[in-house]
């Protein structure tokens, strides 16, 4: 396969689709698919040719056939007891082979969410910027997938003082209770060379983290700009979206969609991609003020 050079994610994808391609035709069979099942539910590591063949009521020839297939693209590994051979899940492959096809799932969904961002405004060229703050690095992992599905700027607010595993579970967690702002870097946020912002932030104590409320603080020029609030929380997000509808409100900006998003929510690969189906289906830019969308997915 050519290398196209157009970006990294392309060069990575030119080189691991051919890998794929053999993994996806080994997959492509019911009765292999059914060996790869006996396999991960074995918990002897005592699995051999006659006992799958007489599980699955083929010929142990048959089975042999399959395995090898399922072996040459390192799905499944074998070793020698004596004059027995066993065979197992190859888990570090599976895991591979999922890593690159999350790779390959993102780039695409992150091309149909430009074309739809595109065809949801085919007059105007929307600037969308993505601000966030992320202890976890969860916020960071949902803002990021946001940038590339949507290809827009992204700004990292930093305490100026990072929290430690401790300080965050006691003095962050008290000053969320209180709403209080922390020092944080960049400490002026300028917005007024975009049209859409998108602001995310970890749920403290059912409350922003401090210093998501010095980010809505530092913006300027985000009078009459529309924006999208998306938190993210283990369970429920409490009074963390109505506080920051607060106070973006004061500042004269226009909240126009409220996400939260669970824990089980941000293990989605498609998470930011999500978010941002979820912004053009609000049309921000209609006449609707604001719509809050805080309901588990």
């Amino acid at each position: 396969m050519e290398i196209c050079n157009q970006c990294e994610d392309c060069t990575k994808l030119c080189e691991i689709v051919p890998k794929m391609a053999g993994v996806f035709k080994a997959l492509g069979d019911l009765t292999r698919l059914k060996i790869i099942y006996l396999l991960t539910c074995d918990t002897t590591g005592t699995l051999g040719v006659s006992e799958l063949a007489s599980r699955l009521g083929i010929s142990q020839p048959a089975v042999s056939q399959h395995l090898k297939t399922l072996k040459s693209e390192g799905i499944v590994d074998s070793r020698r007891d004596g004059f027995y051979i066993y065979y197992s899940i190859n888990r570090d492959r599976m895991v591979e082979f999922r890593d690159s096809f999350e790779l390959m799932y993102s780039s695409v969904m992150g091309r149909c969410n430009r074309e739809l961002i595109r065809k949801s405004s085919p007059d105007q060229e929307i600037r969308a910027c993505v601000i966030y703050y992320s202890y976890s690095g969860v916020t960071r992992h949902i803002a990021e997938e946001i940038r590339n599905a949507s290809g827009c700027d992204i700004i990292e607010i930093r305490t100026k003082k990072p929290y430690s595993s401790f300080s965050a579970y006691t003095t962050g967690v008290f000053r969320s209770r209180k709403m209080a702002c922390d020092p944080i870097e960049p400490d002026s946020i300028d917005v007024s060379a975009y049209d859409l912002i998108v602001m995310g932030t970890p749920v403290w104590a059912w409350k922003p983290a401090p210093a998501m409320n010095a980010a809505v603080q530092a913006l300027k020029g985000c009078e009459g700009k529309r924006v999208v609030i998306f938190t993210t929380c283990c369970n429920q997000p409490g009074e963390a979206l109505p506080i920051l509808r607060e106070a973006l409100t004061s500042r004269d900006a226009i909240v126009v969609l409220e996400i939260s998003l669970t824990s089980e929510d941000t293990k989605n690969p498609d998470a930011g991609g999500e978010i941002l189906r979820r912004i053009i289906e609000a049309q921000p830019f209609g006449d609707t003020a604001h719509r809050a969308d805080s309901e588990e997915k």
